[in-house]
């Protein structure tokens, strides 16, 4: 006899964790869940779907996923373990209102459904920036299919404007999209608590971190590309970069609009 499955609800995270007897089957692993389907038994879930006791066949972990990042959370953890067994832990809590602010008002209303369209924007809450390759492993999709979410996210709109917008060769949350989850500074605080927006308006420890992540992706930065990132002037910009000289950066050899850093 099969072991049977756990269900573990802990209030003070709020987190639900689900433990299920059995590995993944039929090709899925927790880095193709989103977009891989496979049936046990395909027969019981056709029945099942003809009595109505379902929906639709094949939604489940995207609803799971879209649900979680859209009220502010993080996306499910789903892994394999030794047993074999699957282990499915969703942290929740109190939704993120000023994060469903975004995920709710976009337009049109069909794509405020869309698992890649809320993965889109949920990587660009936690990232200055992201690129096509930098998503593959969290749509779980192939570059083509990436680029072409990309495509479908910035024709989403808030407030009349496009939600992402490309930089250069990156793609960054627009300023609406941002302010629409913080209008001010004041409101921006707690969410860099939770690392939302943390890259906007830098401190001193978040700095470093946004000059980092723009270097591991290029061989140089700009006080353009600073300014673009943190929500920043263009001065201000330049002295970030200028109090980091010496220790993270250096001066490239272009001088007036073509001046720049790079990695020390």
């Amino acid at each position: 006899m099969s072991a049977p499955t756990t269900v573990t609800w802990v209030e003070e995270d709020s987190s639900l964790t689900v433990v299920s007897p059995g590995g993944f089957a039929g090709g899925i692993t927790s880095e193709n869940l989103l977009t891989q389907r496979f049936s046990r038994s395909p027969a019981l879930a056709d029945a099942a779907l003809a009595l109505g006791l379902v929906d639709k066949q094949g939604i489940g972990v995207d609803r799971m996923f879209r649900e979680m990042v859209t009220l502010g959370h993080n996306p499910p953890l789903i892994r394999e373990e030794a047993g074999p067994r699957i282990r499915t832990r969703l942290a929740g809590g109190e939704p993120v209102v000023p994060v469903m602010r975004l995920t709710t008002r976009l337009v049109p209303a069909a794509r405020q459904r869309d698992v890649q369209v809320a993965l889109v924007l949920h990587t660009l809450l936690h990232r200055p920036f992201v690129t096509a390759e930098s998503l593959v492993p969290v749509l779980q999709r192939t570059i083509e299919e990436t680029r072409e979410a990309l495509e479908t996210t910035a024709r989403c709109v808030i407030g009349g404007h496009p939600v992402i917008e490309p930089y250069k060769d990156v793609w960054l949350l627009s300023r609406p999209a941002r302010k629409t989850v913080a209008p001010d500074l004041q409101r921006l605080a707690p969410l860099k608590r939770r690392k939302v927006l943390w890259y906007l308006a830098p401190g001193a420890s978040e700095a470093p971190e946004v000059i980092r992540f723009w270097l591991a992706n290029h061989d140089r930065v700009t006080s353009g590309d600073i300014a673009a990132l943190a929500g920043m002037t263009t001065n201000g910009a330049r002295s970030l970069l200028e109090r980091h000289e010496g220790d993270l950066v250096e001066r490239g050899e272009g001088q007036g609009r073509n001046a720049h850093f790079v990695r020390r």
